[in-house]
């Protein structure tokens, strides 16, 4: 199972930066000056995304086909609540980091749809997979509006109180609440399907464009970067990827709650930095080179550090 999580892991992680290279190479080829990486940033947080947000809510949640179905979406805003206390105490102590909205969300959030679809074939025979993917879907129903309220505000450290609450009412947001009133009114039968179809096929485009965008940002700021430029990367990423799951993996062999709960504990703490966090930040470039450099170190040290860590909840569990 090491090696092929290890494979897993690698796959996907090379994956976004060979897109990124071909993201790198089409912004280049267009004329210079142009903010096309703000473009794309407000084509998917604005439109694409939230359209994906409200067709995926209306047409396939269906809270009464899973009991006590909240837990799971509840355990992923805990989690990242719990990263969130774990960047802010750090950065509150080493006066070292200057940027501690970014260094905060990099601890904080992480990738946590493609990896563990990944992975799911490793980790499950044809008898639980149906389960896991059912509960990974339940697992991320908050996933989008929790990144963007908490990140978005952490993020966003630097700026006023009001103008912080003005970024976290953002179109992700509105699409989610208007999908879970849609869904738990029965109200999505009311919509057309020459409505919901386009608008399906509009939000698939999320995937391709923030990979797109995301490896653009990583591929463009990385070789830009200074020896010190490092030094928050590589600390955030110790914190996201060993101090943070050391502490979940405590936590689950102390309490020991059942084993689904527990599996998503660990795996949503070992998984890397979130690549949303680029489309996020400030187009500051000192900010992007930041979130680039932890983005792609947390990616490579997960490699490792993800079928170590899932290793030893599978001896937990046995």
């Amino acid at each position: 199972m090491f090696t092929s999580l290890m494979f897993v892991s690698f796959h996907g992680i090379m994956e976004v930066l060979v897109i990124g290279i071909l993201g790198y190479l089409i912004i280049a080829g267009l004329r210079p000056g142009a903010h096309y990486l703000d473009f794309l940033t407000k084509l998917v947080v604005r439109f694409t995304l939230p359209a994906l947000v409200f067709s995926n809510m209306v047409t396939k949640f269906n809270p009464v086909e899973i009991d006590f179905w909240w837990v799971f979406p509840l355990l992923a805003v805990v989690g990242n609540v719990a990263g969130i206390l774990l960047g802010t105490a750090y950065a509150a102590t080493d006066k070292t980091i200057r940027h501690r909205g970014e260094f905060t969300a990099l601890v904080a959030f992480q990738n946590g749809i493609f990896l563990p679809i990944a992975m799911a074939p490793v980790l499950f025979g044809p008898d639980r997979l149906p389960t896991f993917m059912n509960l990974i879907f339940l697992y991320n129903f908050l996933s989008v509006p929790a990144f963007f309220t908490l990140a978005v505000w952490v993020v966003n450290a630097h700026m006023p109180f009001k103008d912080r609450v003005r970024e976290v009412i953002n179109p992700p947001n509105v699409a989610t609440a208007l999908g879970l009133l849609f869904a738990l009114c029965g109200w999505g039968v009311f919509i057309p399907e020459w409505v919901l179809r386009p608008m399906s096929a509009f939000g698939s485009l999320s995937a391709p464009l923030s990979t797109l965008l995301i490896g653009g940002v990583i591929v463009t700021n990385i070789p830009k970067a200074k020896s010190g430029d490092w030094r928050e990367p590589v600390k955030a990423t110790i914190l996201k990827c060993l101090v943070f799951p050391v502490i979940n993996v405590i936590f689950v062999w102390a309490a020991r709650p059942p084993e689904w709960i527990a599996l998503f504990i660990v795996m949503q703490s070992v998984m890397p930095s979130a690549l949303m966090i680029a489309l996020i930040t400030p187009q500051e470039e000192m900010r992007q080179r930041i979130i680039a450099g932890g983005i792609l170190l947390s990616s490579f040290v997960s490699i490792i550090t993800i079928p170590l860590f899932m290793g030893v909840f599978g001896a937990l569990y046995r």
